[in-house]
């Protein structure tokens, strides 16, 4: 008769126990996405859409020069405030743009600094619309024939600047903090369970 009862208490204390562990591993998979989500995803401006983005780019997007430009250009489809900004790095994250920017109409220019060394570089604009509305955006290209046929080789070595080094730091780290957190949360839930049942079996008995 004990043993039965016993069975029984223990049964309903599984069933009890199966939400609350089912909880939990909702708890980690919605911490792992929300943690990952925005590493995966990177939503296209709305401004872009609406203003046609950029019209051209010097040097073009993905551009294997042979030796360094002058400066860079981006022409908007619609004209642009004073306010804007480029840059041009390099995996360092140093910023080879020189002087001031220039802007006339849709056009954002920007002088090149004379002693820029062969190289992956990033071009990074920001611009205001008149109309009010922000747009953002990137392009790539190469100087030199090696940093040209190093980027063909691994892309992926060549566009991992030290900015991107240390946000995908940053991102694991907040990302591993929240499993564990979760895990904790999960590991204590199936000990008072556990705890609760052993003391539901002793009353029992």
């Amino acid at each position: 008769m004990k043993r039965s009862v016993a069975a029984r208490v223990t049964g309903e204390s599984d069933t009890g126990r199966a939400p609350r562990i089912g909880r939990s591993v909702r708890l980690i998979v919605t911490v792992a996405l929300a943690a990952g989500f925005p590493l995966t995803v990177t939503p296209a401006p709305a401004p872009a859409f609406a203003h046609g983005a950029t019209h051209s780019i010097t040097p073009t997007a993905g551009a294997a020069l042979a030796k360094a430009p002058q400066r860079v250009e981006v022409v908007f489809a619609a004209e642009i405030t004073s306010d804007s900004s480029v840059t041009v790095t390099d995996h360092t994250g140093t910023d080879w743009a020189g002087g001031r920017p220039v802007v006339h109409g849709a056009t954002l220019r920007h002088q090149v600094r004379a002693d820029m060394p062969d190289g992956w570089y990033e071009i990074s604009w920001r611009a205001t619309f008149t109309d009010g509305h922000p747009v953002t955006g990137t392009a790539e290209f190469t100087v030199g024939a090696e940093a040209a046929a190093a980027a063909a080789a691994n892309p992926f070595r060549a566009r991992l600047t030290h900015g991107g080094v240390v946000a995908l730091y940053a991102a694991s780290g907040v990302a591993v903090i929240a499993l564990l957190l979760a895990i904790m949360t999960l590991s204590r839930g199936v000990y008072a369970a556990n705890k609760r049942t052993d003391a539901d079996d002793g009353s029992t008995l």
